[in-house]
């Protein structure tokens, strides 16, 4: 420890003294080394925005494929898809209740979606992030049409966790690249910080399940 016994007679205040001060200490490192693992996630998100902005330069995807669950991941893909109009939409995770035209529904250019032609895929069976992967990656291995590049959009904190899932399910499939858009949320409230701090959470859960886990079910 840091702060360790000095003497091998100590007072029960000078005892206390060292508790709170190593007590302290290992308070501020847990929290800095947290504080380190949000920025990590965050600059993961951007990293690969980044990375999805170089790749697809010149070639666009041929699939976008979107994950509900939070607010403007719908309105980015239909954004991507007017950049890339002969790619093909997947919206993943979709509520049984709804159908295309009350999924667009206010969106900006949704009737020239419904219109023009795009085929979109509406997946209904995905309840959270492994099935929108497992359903995503489902998706492509029976598309007809040769995929090389597809374009995930949900939003900066999901990033992390989506990839980590992304690389462990891949396994054998043909070579496909996959791109994250990840739509830059706000930290200025404290239910757009819990959001963060949640999905930290979820991230280490999920990093045992798949590495630890799975490898003792085996």
């Amino acid at each position: 420890m840091i702060f360790s016994r000095k003497y091998v007679f100590e007072t029960k205040r000078t005892k206390a003294r060292r508790f709170l001060l190593n007590a302290g200490v290992g308070l501020l490192f847990v929290a800095f080394t947290y504080a380190t693992f949000l920025f990590y996630i965050l600059m993961v998100a951007q990293s690969e925005r980044n990375r999805a902005a170089e790749g697809l330069y010149q070639k666009s995807p041929e699939s976008i494929v979107v994950f509900t669950g939070d607010r403007g991941r719908l309105a980015r893909a239909l954004e991507l898809l007017k950049k890339w109009p002969t790619a093909k939409l997947l919206i993943s995770g979709v509520h049984g209740a709804n159908n295309l035209s009350s999924l667009v529904a206010g969106q900006t250019d949704a009737q020239a979606l419904l219109q023009s032609g795009t085929q979109v895929e509406l997946d209904y069976d995905a309840q959270d992030t492994m099935g929108n992967v497992r359903e995503t990656l489902e998706y492509l291995r029976h598309s007809p049409d040769k995929t090389e590049r597809v374009l995930v959009v949900t939003s900066d904190y999901h990033v992390l966790r989506v990839r980590m899932i992304f690389q462990k399910e891949m396994g054998a499939q043909a070579p496909m690249q996959i791109f994250f858009d990840g739509i830059q949320t706000g930290r200025s409230s404290w239910p757009e910080t819990k959001k963060l701090l949640k999905e930290s959470i979820k991230i280490a859960r999920g990093w045992f399940i798949l590495n630890v886990g799975q490898s003792s079910n085996s």
